[in-house]
């Protein structure tokens, strides 16, 4: 089967869980047989070493000019161009597109039938940041703002089939759009499971490396400039659980730091902020921390918390979108944007942090469900089940 994965994010150019997910599907359906083209802007270094194409793996970069302003607009306007360049050589026989990565128009970039992974809903996202109009009118092209709500309804509208990756983004779906719940599949996200186990030295090295002192540290995983990763929120919980505490929060992410630096002022010296780090170096963030937060608004979701669970970690998330269906019995939930809830519940495990560990016995129950290959395989069925349904049109 020939694929044309259609993604704004794929390594290295990674923003959030939309490009992790990209790089272990399409490397799972290539391990399936398929042939994947990944259709991504040429933005940044594209070059990949994490991710190196394969004989059935084929990166094909979309102009795109980074300098001038709106780099989706570009991508939109040129994916169809390229597209076609690619049928020349062969037809494909399923277009997949990640996230709200074309704006469907035209409606259809292929003949082919086309299939829609939606991580949450971008109108939920808007709510949930509770942005006044004149931040949202500031971010037009950006999910906060009022175009991409729009694309989003065009898109549920005109595939074939939708994928959710959670129950609740499915619910969210058939709550929002009149779509018929026999066009939405959920498959959920994967983890790696096995790459989370290192030698004592390594981590003490990379401790070093990173200056992290030598107490405990609380993980924040996520955009930091991104109001519904809710960062302000575990900021000002942080500000309260260093006055009787000592801890480091370590903050891993892309974005613009000047907001949390800002709210952060009295007791920067407590914070560590790496910005983007490569999968080799997170990996070992998860496992050298004490406790992983996740103060999400919002979450269709949250790949991170796999992550922390598959390190053993104790988790505190909020309870909202996907969170408690994805950790089930594990981890201790807060309402969002509870900044009382959430500093006692990081002073409640810190005192109790050995009793608090996720068993490794149950952390392996709840992680069972995820996998990429899992992911993988319910896609190849989907895919099968759209060309079949085409071939009877």
């Amino acid at each position: 089967m020939r694929v044309a994965f259609v993604t704004f994010e794929y390594p290295p150019f990674v923003i959030g869980g939309a490009g992790v997910y990209a790089a272990h599907v399409t490397e799972e359906l290539v391990k399936l047989g398929h042939q994947v083209i990944v259709f991504t802007p040429a933005i940044g270094n594209t070059d990949s070493t994490e991710h190196p194409p394969s004989a059935n793996l084929q990166v094909w970069h979309v102009p795109v000019c980074e300098p001038i302003p709106f780099n989706a607009l570009q991508f939109w306007i040129n994916l169809p161009r390229e597209i076609k360049k690619a049928e020349r050589e062969r037809k494909f026989d399923v277009i997949h597109i990640n996230g709200l990565s074309y704006w469907f128009l035209p409606r259809r970039l292929s003949a082919a039938p086309h299939v829609l992974t939606v991580h949450h809903l971008a109108r939920d996202a808007a709510e949930s940041t509770g942005l006044d109009l004149s931040s949202r009118i500031k971010d037009l092209g950006g999910e906060n703002g009022f175009l991409i709500p729009q694309i989003e309804r065009r898109a549920l509208y005109s595939v074939d089939r939708i994928v959710a990756v959670s129950n609740y983004t499915k619910d969210r779906i058939l709550q929002t759009y009149n779509i018929s719940s026999a066009k939405i599949d959920v498959i959920y996200n994967g983890v790696e499971s096995s790459k989370h186990i290192f030698k004592q030295e390594d981590l003490d090295q990379t401790r070093k490396d990173l200056k992290l002192p030598d107490c405990p540290i609380i993980l924040f995983v996520g955009r930091v400039d991104d109001p519904r990763k809710g960062l302000d929120i575990l900021i000002k919980a942080f500000g309260e659980v260093i006055r009787d505490t000592n801890a480091t929060l370590l903050i891993v992410g892309q974005g613009d730091h000047t907001k949390v630096q800002k709210l952060a002022k009295p007791f920067l010296k407590n914070i560590v902020m790496l910005g983007y780090v490569d999968e080799s170096i997170l990996k070992k963030c998860y496992a050298l921390c004490d406790i992983y937060v996740c103060p999400s608004r919002l979450e269709g979701f949250g790949l991170t918390l796999l992550e922390a669970l598959t390190a053993g970690k104790p988790i505190i998330a909020t309870r909202t979108g996907a969170i408690p269906e994805v950790l089930g019995e594990q981890g201790i939930l807060v309402e969002p944007n509870d900044v009382d809830a959430l500093s006692y519940a990081i002073r409640d495990v810190l005192k109790n942090c050995e009793n608090r560990c996720n068993s490794p016995k149950s952390a392996v129950t709840t992680l069972e469900k995820f996998s990429w290959k899992s992911s993988a395989n319910a896609l190849n069925k989907l895919y099968q089940e759209c060309i079949g349904e085409f071939k009877i049109i």
